[in-house]
């Protein structure tokens, strides 16, 4: 049921419209004319008779800055792996302009203009991982927050082309020249990291994370527990990689290798300034050690295995550079 209630203003009439129906939430919205006032209300009451009502008046009132702070005022980014990427997104968002945009217009037009903008600094891939964030907010506001849009303005975007995977891999004498800049920085982790890095196609945080507990010294294989996809995942150890591990002093904490991030960055940029190698980052040593895992002849499955991709897609396209040289002989 809908009544009008009429109100004096300073500068004339006021029509709040009540829309009351069993089962759900009252309804209300004030006009200046009465004629808007009670078209507003027969079409509530059409929709509610069908079932198919939803009220923007909550998305109206709130901006897309709101919906961020929200999202990360209740912690909701640190319940994922990623949560200090996913507090940088938020941060850099709410510096840009659309974060004024009102919910309830914020439309493929503010996405696309933000799209602009951010592609005069970052990679078409990147700006994909906004929109998903965006996207994510949105619908967190749906599902979680119970407030209505009319939809989701992100799943209308047209993705950019994702830019080429790399494919640095480490030629043999480059190889050499890095081990024997690592032997020279003073840290006397860096060199044993890499090579075990090599070895097992293990990711930084994961090679930070190795703990002596998890070592099986009898089947010589490694739990790791600090995984990208919140996953464990237990690897076999090459005789090297199992050397190296043995090799290392042990520590009270339990670590195998103790550096932070920062520290492992640190050097790492120190060693590569003592060789004449170009275009390579430590992430690529996980291409590189995935490259040689295949060519020791290891199926999709063990490699993946030893890696932790749960797609092999991924594996073959992005971490996966094969020389055609070396596979002449194999051909005959």
């Amino acid at each position: 049921m809908a009544y009008i209630q009429r109100r004096k203003r300073h500068k004339g009439w006021t029509y709040t419209v009540h829309v009351k129906r069993k089962g759900f939430k009252t309804m209300v919205r004030t006009f200046d004319i009465r004629s808007q006032a009670q078209k507003w209300a027969r079409g509530v009451e059409r929709k509610l008779d069908i079932g198919d009502y939803s009220d923007y008046t909550e998305a109206s009132k709130l901006t897309l800055r709101d919906l961020l702070n929200r999202y990360k005022t209740e912690n909701k980014h640190k319940r994922k792996k990623d949560w200090k990427g996913e507090e940088y997104k938020i941060n850099y968002i709410l510096k840009d302009t659309i974060a004024d945009t009102n919910c309830l217009r914020l439309s493929t037009k503010h996405l696309i203009e933000f799209r602009e903008r951010r592609l005069m600094t970052v990679s078409g891939s990147t700006f994909n991982k906004d929109l998903s964030f965006i996207s994510t907010i949105i619908q967190t506001a749906i599902n979680d927050w119970g407030i209505y849009f009319p939809s989701n303005p992100c799943r209308a975007i047209k993705r950019e082309k994702e830019n080429d995977p790399r494919d640095r891999v480490l030629e043999p004498s480059e190889q050499k020249e890095l081990l024997e800049a690592c032997a020279l920085v003073n840290n006397p982790y860096l060199k044993p990291m890499v090579q075990f890095s090599i070895e097992t196609a293990v990711r930084r945080s994961e090679l930070l994370g190795i703990r002596y507990k998890n070592i099986n010294f009898t089947n010589r294989t490694l739990l790791l527990t600090n995984t990208k996809n919140g996953k464990d995942r237990t690897i076999p150890l090459s005789e090297k990689a199992f050397l190296i591990l043995q090799s290392q002093p042990r520590q009270f904490d339990g670590k195998v290798f103790p550096m932070t991030n920062n520290q492992v960055k640190h050097f790492w940029d120190e060693a590569l300034q003592k060789t004449n190698i170009k275009g390579f980052r430590w992430h690529d040593l996980r291409r590189h050690a995935c490259t040689l895992m295949f060519e020791k002849g290891l199926s999709v499955p063990e490699v993946q295995l030893c890696s932790g991709h749960l797609d092999p897609k991924i594996l073959l396209k992005t971490y996966t550079k094969l020389d055609p040289k070396k596979l002449v002989a194999k051909l005959g």
